[in-house]
């Protein structure tokens, strides 16, 4: 019964991209004229009950703790009202109403201390949000000149703490006041922006809202602003298991945590299993079953038991899967779902008009010279060469893990992870005077980006890797009194990261295969007679060389 609870909650997981998995606590050097404000992503503590616990995504594992007699009574009786009505009532008479009402409360009891209302706020009474302290250190900044002994800023001077799970147009009217509070404390006119991941969506609301004049700089660090592919795709449907996918992101995590190993039996039955198609049969048989049946209604219970009551992350649904996703949660128009939740779905809907559908419009407002001939500098960084959370039916998109390249990069064209962009595309893209935006690995054209020449890409690290590399580069870039462009650096427009040596390299046709795993389409999707016979020799020679390696290891120890 574990392991069938386990799969409802690590599919509750995913929709938390708070993990932050390979920091990099190196300090930057670079320290700026103006302040710096950071805008993170969803990584502060929500407090509650009297502000005397926090909550943290691993708090979701103690539904597994045992109790003083060491019995699983709170998991054997969560699983137990979760697989009566599925089986008794589901399977048995093709009645789901009660499951996915089992869903939603047994899962919903683990975030009910951090959940908002169905209008998207929180819940009159509760006490839950960022705490005393840190809004406490809000006010505080905003009245203090945090800057050194020689009049500079470094990159927290000022980090605007804020309750993550809120509407962002709502927090823009916050981030306005903090802004002001700052440039009134340190007698400045301008400030610069340094933000991450959701932090970006915040951003973008409050630049809509109250323009750009009194920004200095904005650096966007592995932007979900245009969807985070992951969730915006499981919200509308496009849920699947890529078996490869699931055995590149172990070897990812494998090199990354040094405490994390998954033995390669498991690894090479899984590459077996997908190689030889099985788990795309036993996929479609499942959805011809009983998925077709189900999906909308347990997306629906899982979505509004965990994360999706909070604005913030209907923020990272793209437009393209807005609309679909509104029906997978909510339902049709006119359901009494729908009306349930009117006030957060207005809220979620306005976000997706005003600010998600016009990304591109509100960023190149800033680049708009004021009235004494100045603009905002830009700097966006996007990262790729690690896999993308295995749940998605194409686990092939080029991402850091829970972003594509595209969206993080506000619109780089890219291939995937099989393959390289065609030679006639270069060609032509080459011959139009564009050859420079194309990356050493031939995996991405830079020059397709909302700003081709103000984005950077870094290979070999995942979303949440914050690097003393970038944090200069940022700092550098929104603090110079002028745009400065990717060819204003050694660091050209791609680079490597070597997580070995902890080390950075311009990327060239020599460095620029890091990954920690090989894709190979022929294997993993083969066409034809030929490449499928291929593919099941090569899948069943790894599983038999595990199985022999077991068994050695088994008799070495005996």
């Amino acid at each position: 019964m574990k392991r069938l609870l386990s799969v409802v909650l690590a599919f509750c997981l995913i929709f938390s991209t708070s993990y932050v998995a390979f920091a990099f606590d190196t300090e930057p050097t670079v320290t700026c004229d103006d302040p710096i404000i950071y805008i993170g992503g969803d990584s502060n503590d929500i407090y509650y009950d009297n502000d005397t616990q926090h909550f943290r995504i691993d708090d979701v594992f103690g539904l597994f703790d045992s109790d003083d007699d060491g019995d699983d009574n709170r998991i054997t009786e969560a699983a137990f009202n979760i697989l009566m009505p599925f089986i008794l009532e589901g399977i048995a008479f093709n009645k789901w109403d009660h499951y996915y009402e089992a869903v939603e409360k047994e899962i919903s009891e683990m975030f009910t201390p951090i959940m908002l209302d169905k209008n998207g706020n929180v819940p009159e009474g509760s006490d839950s949000g960022i705490g005393k302290a840190a809004a406490m250190g809000n006010q505080w900044e905003m009245t203090h000149n945090l800057c050194d002994a020689n009049g500079k800023y470094s990159e927290k001077s000022y980090e605007f703490n804020y309750d993550w799970r809120l509407d962002p147009i709502a927090l823009a009217d916050e981030l306005h006041n903090y802004i002001e509070g700052v440039k009134t404390a340190t007698g400045h006119s301008k400030v610069s922006l340094d933000c991450k991941c959701l932090g970006s969506n915040v951003v973008l609301a409050y630049i809509q809202k109250y323009g750009s004049d009194s920004i200095k700089g904005i650096a966007i660090d592995v932007a979900t602003s245009n969807g985070a592919d992951f969730l915006s795709g499981i919200l509308s449907g496009d849920f699947g298991i890529d078996g490869n996918s699931v055995v590149r992101l172990i070897s990812d995590i494998e090199v990354f945590e040094d405490d994390f190993s998954v033995s390669p039996l498991v690894t090479s039955t899984i590459e077996l299993l997908a190689n030889t198609g099985v788990l795309d049969k036993l996929s479609a048989v499942a959805r011809k079953t009983v998925y077709d049946k189900i999906e909308y209604g347990i997306i629906s219970a899982l979505a509004t038991s965990t994360f999706l009551t909070m604005p913030c992350y209907w923020a990272l649904v793209s437009t393209e899967d807005f609309d679909e996703a509104l029906v997978y949660v909510f339902g049709e128009e006119g359901s009494e779902k729908r009306q349930e939740y009117a006030g957060l779905i207005e809220k979620i809907t306005v976000y997706n008009e005003t600010i998600k559908k016009n990304v591109d419009e509100i960023l190149k407002s800033t680049k708009v010279p004021d009235e004494n001939g100045n603009s905002t500098n830009l700097c966006i960084i996007a990262k790729y060469g690690t896999q993308m959370v295995p749940l998605l039916k194409d686990g092939s998109i080029l991402g850091d893990q829970y972003v594509s390249a595209k969206n993080s990069s506000f619109g780089a064209t890219t291939s995937t992870v099989y393959n390289t962009l065609s030679d006639e595309y270069i060609a032509q893209r080459q011959a139009e005077g564009f050859g420079k935006y194309i990356s050493p690995d031939k995996q991405i054209d830079a020059s397709t980006c909302l700003f081709p020449d103000y984005t950077w890409f870094i290979k070999g690290c995942s979303h949440g890797f914050y690097s003393k590399l970038e944090r200069d580069l940022l700092l550098t870039v929104m603090d110079s009194d002028r745009q400065l462009e990717t060819s204003d650096f050694e660091w050209t427009q791609f680079i490597v990261f070597d997580y070995e040596n902890q080390t950075f390299e311009p990327m060239t046709e020599d460095n620029c295969h890091n990954e920690n795993w090989e894709a190979n389409e022929e294997i993993e999707r083969p066409q034809g007679k030929g490449q499928r016979l291929r593919s099941l020799l090569v899948s069943l020679m790894k599983w038999l060389t595990s199985i022999f390696a077991v068994l050695a290891e088994k008799l070495k120890v005996g």
